[in-house]
């Protein structure tokens, strides 16, 4: 890296990283589930983060939420004192948030990573490499079960991180970003897999049930019941069966009239209890949608009676109640424990853009533009930026200008 580290415990005096021989499987025996609590549902199923990735719904779920984390641009901006943004493209935090924040990962792949620790525990742990400067070099993310949490009588925070080599280390406060999620004490946030145990262990158990009714059931299509008083012998029933499966089965044999000489034909249908069975599968994916705070939508699960209209709403809905809280939290704890009190004063703010999750049809941003542009809030280049139609060069496309016809002569230009 060229420049001598804060933490130089990390890594051994050689000048190759120490390459990871294992990791903590996700849901493994033993720390993550003493630390964090986790155990059996009320439905009889251990939860653990493993368990919990096969809930196709909350797998979901997940995804939907730490793809919308990782999918939108992470910038460093400053504001100016005459009130402008502008993006700090020089400072070196800035490359680090939008492309590359370790020597493995991108921006995307780190961002998704810590979401989906969030998601299953409320807690995201990256350890911050810094030069003898204070500048920020590398993020690297550990798994929520190499890292312990204490909180001491002084109310400061202790970490104890185990590395891959099999080393334990004690990483100061200050070179640990600990993002929390929904937190009963303050400094360790509640463990959400968790939480949802119940409705989790609920929604296996009724898959688990409807895999082992296909695999192991024996119930046929219909019954062939015998009308006469005489009871049939084994052959006569082997040989009646063969020949109506030979009769009325496979390609090319269906919808045959079949006739019948001392059986009658009587078909199964469904039971109440099998159709509440897949009631049941239905309603469990709005319970883990309601665990995750999510629009059931989201999980791929609509009732039939959706409209366009009220899906495009149910998106900004998404965006403003189920997003817009985490982009919340990751920006105010990364310019918390990422930037120096000197550079928020500055004005510098790291900020998740999303407005391009919400943008509308190309008629609906040509109009909201037009509008924009005629009020001169934003310029033609700025205008072009936003379609990707290239910039125009002149000075006189860099600047808003407002429409002559609604607010008269510009008072800035000389009259022609």
């Amino acid at each position: 890296m060229g420049l001598r580290t804060r933490l130089d415990w990390l890594w051994p005096a050689a000048p190759e990283r120490v390459e990871a021989k294992a990791s903590i499987a996700p849901g493994g025996a033993g720390w993550l589930q003493m630390l964090l609590g986790y155990g059996s549902s009320k439905a009889g199923q251990d939860i653990t983060i493993q368990t919990a990735m096969e809930c196709t719904a909350w797998l979901c779920g997940a995804r939907v939420i730490s793809e919308g984390l990782a999918q939108v641009p992470c910038r460093l901006t400053q504001h100016l004192k005459d009130g402008s943004r502008r993006l700090a493209k020089e400072h070196p935090l800035y490359e680090i948030l939008y492309r590359k924040p370790n020597f493995w990962q991108t921006s995307f792949e780190f961002r998704e990573q810590i979401a989906l620790h969030l998601i299953f525990t409320n807690n995201a742990y990256v350890v911050v490499t810094r030069n003898d400067k204070g500048e920020v070099l590398e993020l690297l993310p550990f798994e929520p079960g190499t890292v312990s949490v204490t909180h001491n009588s002084d109310m400061t925070i202790s970490y104890r991180v185990s590395l891959a080599d099999g080393r334990s280390i004690a990483v100061p406060m200050s070179d640990m970003w600990h993002i929390r999620g929904p937190s009963w004490n303050g400094w360790l946030g509640l463990n959400a897999v968790h939480l949802a145990r119940n409705a989790l262990g609920l929604s296996i158990a009724a898959e688990e049930f409807g895999s082992e009714l296909f695999a192991n059931g024996a119930r046929p299509s219909g019954l062939l019941v015998n009308e006469s008083s005489e009871d049939l012998s084994v052959d006569q029933v082997t040989q009646l069966r063969e020949q109506f499966e030979s009769l009325h089965t496979g390609r090319g044999q269906r919808m045959r009239t079949a006739v019948l000489s001392g059986v009658k034909w009587e078909p199964i249908s469904a039971t109440a209890d099998e159709a509440q069975f897949i009631e049941l599968r239905k309603f469990q994916i709005t319970e883990v949608a309601r665990s995750l705070r999510l629009n059931p939508i989201m999980l791929m699960h609509q009732d039939g009676t959706t409209a366009y209209a009220s899906v495009e709403q149910m998106f900004l809905a998404h965006d403003t109640h189920s997003m817009g809280p985490w982009y919340e939290r990751i920006e105010q704890s990364a310019e918390c424990n990422l930037l120096t009190p000197a550079e928020r004063r500055d004005g510098y703010e790291i900020e998740l853009v999303s407005t391009g999750l919400v943008r509308g049809t190309s008629k609906e941003r040509a109009e909201t533009n037009q509008i924009l542009a005629q009020n001169g809030v934003i310029s033609i280049n700025e205008w072009r930026d936003e379609d990707d139609y290239g910039r125009l060069s002149g000075a006189q496309y860099d600047r808003p200008r407002r429409a002559a016809n609604l607010y008269g002569p510009d008072p800035t230009e000389e009259p022609s």
